[in-house]
């Protein structure tokens, strides 16, 4: 017996087609919202990556430059130590260990090169700062350690570095930040090099200036003459040094250094650095060129700009570092 099919339930076409549409509509709005979320977490996540970098570069000056000058004092046990390590010396009494550094002291005012990227300029001094034309600052730092060795080491006791930042232009047209560190090599000439009287600076003691020794990256923890990569993506770094009353230490366009004569004797003035670096993203940000007309522009500390059209993100940091052991006594 047949069935009688009149009465089967079912959808229409026209049922489907609007069925059809609305899941459109819903899966649209929800594609519409994810790609908003993704985008916003895009966003975030590149933010996040020029902020920890930057975290990461400005913790490194902001270390460096804190140790700007520092002369390390050595204490009784250090120069008993020494003197116990050297007792081959001086009929058995070892060498009387200086309590400040002896190394030779050249302030470096009579180096032609003003670049610091050049391995025989020679100065050094605390903190010198080269303001850059068209590409970002470079900075240079001298402090003291010490190194308790042994008198058949020839090594000296006191120890100098200097570190040094500066950038090289990539092939993208950023820069990248890089970083040398060198130290002062002085051999010990004999038992007695050390000895110099509590009165008289180790600059001025008999048969140390004979001496001065030259800066080269022998050490452990130098680097190569052409420096280390520490960032990049760099679109512009900025060095202004400044006095006790928060003054900038500038005259005309020039910062303090040994070449530049009419300000080189306000070396010894730095208290503080403000630093601004200005990170780009590594991969393009925007979706769009920017309007050639209205150009994106960050401006420096100093009034410097950047103008950008591109479709790359960037983000400053600006922090103020003091200079700790700069003027005054050298153990502060």
């Amino acid at each position: 017996m047949r069935k009688n099919l009149k009465y089967i339930a079912g959808l229409t076409l026209i049922e489907i087609m609007i069925g059809i549409i609305i899941t459109s509509i819903m899966m649209a709005a929800m594609y519409t919202s994810y790609s908003v979320v993704n985008q916003s977490y895009t966003r975030v996540s590149e933010k996040a990556k020029i902020s920890k970098s930057s975290r990461d570069l400005v913790a490194m000056l902001m270390r460096d430059i804190r140790m700007a000058g520092f002369r390390y004092y050595a204490g009784t046990q250090e120069i008993s130590k020494f003197a116990i390590d050297t007792s081959s010396c001086n009929g058995g009494s070892g060498v009387i260990l200086p309590k400040l550094t002896h190394i030779y002291f050249d302030s470096g005012f009579s180096d032609t090169t003003k670049d610091l990227s050049d391995p025989t300029y020679k100065s050094h001094n605390p903190i010198v700062v080269k303001k850059g034309i068209d590409e970002p600052d470079s900075i240079q730092i001298v402090y003291d350690d010490f190194n308790q060795n042994n008198i058949d080491l020839g090594e000296q006791p006191h120890l100098r570095y200097r570190i040094t930042y500066f950038p090289k232009q990539n092939t993208s047209g950023s820069f990248g930040i890089y970083k040398r560190i060198q130290s002062f090599e002085k051999p010990r000439k004999s038992c007695s090099f050390f000895y110099c009287p509590e009165d008289v600076e180790p600059e001025d003691c008999p048969g140390l200036a004979e001496n001065q020794g030259q800066w080269d990256n022998k050490c452990p923890q130098c680097t190569p003459n052409e420096g280390v990569l520490v960032r990049d993506n760099v679109d512009d770094i900025e060095f202004i040094p400044f006095d006790e009353n928060g003054r900038v230490i500038i005259a005309g366009d020039k910062y303090p250094a040994p070449e530049n004569t009419g300000i080189r004797d306000r070396l010894e003035d730095i208290r503080g650095v403000d630093v601004r670096i200005t990170f780009r993203s590594k991969e393009e940000f925007f979706k769009n060129e920017a309007a050639a007309d209205k150009p994106r522009i960050i401006q420096g500390l100093s009034g410097r700009e950047i103008s950008s059209t591109d479709k790359y993100l960037r983000d400053s940091v600006v922090v103020s570092v003091a200079t700790r052991n700069i003027g005054g006594e050298s153990f502060q």
